[in-house]
């Protein structure tokens, strides 16, 4: 019986994408310091220049098969600056597509009074509290359409790794929460779209007093003095 016309024929059935791994992105200072807002700028920073680095990655067909393709690249032939916006590069300012990521504010969330949780088996005493904070990645690029390209383009690679990149730094969350509205800005005439990412992570730490615990205070005179 001959397959419905909707059906495409078996050979020339879609197949799945291959799978693509995030590899040399994990910071190894996490292990020693612990997380830092700044490992966190340089993990984005880096996810996205592995991503860019090859057309087999891109998914948007106008970043990759155009002249003047969107592919990174370590020199000043580069045809996508990717940095921090404190390491922003005028010499290539305003000649090519950027990704620009800054981090914003980040907040203190307590777990239990005085950010204390127990005393261990050696009478040190353990703390922990929560960091919440967020980046955004500024995606700019010439034209609108192109710009909004490039915005979908670094939100679903933050997006589809989120889990991996949680699970692997010991994140609480990691998350793309917000894709603002492409604008035009007035003194360059390029077109941006912020791209936000929240993420949340604990820290914890012990502390060794150097002397005996105190015992007493010794308190003398009129509290009515006072």
């Amino acid at each position: 019986m001959p397959e419905p016309p909707w059906c495409p024929p078996s050979e020339t059935a879609p197949q799945p994408q291959n799978r693509r791994q995030l590899v040399g992105c994990i910071p190894s200072a996490v292990e020693h310091i612990g997380m830092r807002p700044l490992l966190i700028t340089g993990l984005l920073r880096q996810i996205l220049i592995n991503h860019f680095s090859s057309a087999s990655n891109i998914e948007e067909a106008c970043l990759k098969d155009t002249p003047g393709a969107a592919i990174w690249r370590d020199d000043a032939s580069t045809g996508i600056i990717i940095e921090s916006v404190h390491r922003w590069r005028g010499d290539l300012a305003g000649k090519r597509p950027a990704v620009l990521i800054k981090r914003n504010a980040y907040r203190n969330l307590r777990v239990s009074i005085t950010d204390r949780l127990a005393v261990d088996e050696r009478g040190l005493e353990c703390f922990a509290t929560l960091w919440a904070g967020s980046h955004t990645v500024f995606c700019v690029h010439g034209t609108g359409a192109q710009c909004e390209s490039l915005a979908t383009e670094v939100q679903r690679e933050l997006t589809q790794f989120g889990p991996v990149i949680s699970r692997q730094l010991g994140l609480m969350r990691f998350q793309v929460t917000e894709v603002d509205a492409v604008s035009e800005e007035s003194a360059t005439g390029w077109f941006v779209a912020p791209v936000n990412v929240g993420w949340a992570f604990q820290e914890t730490w012990r502390l060794d007093p150097d002397s005996l615990p105190l015992k007493g205070v010794a308190f003398t005179g009129n509290v009515t003095d006072l």
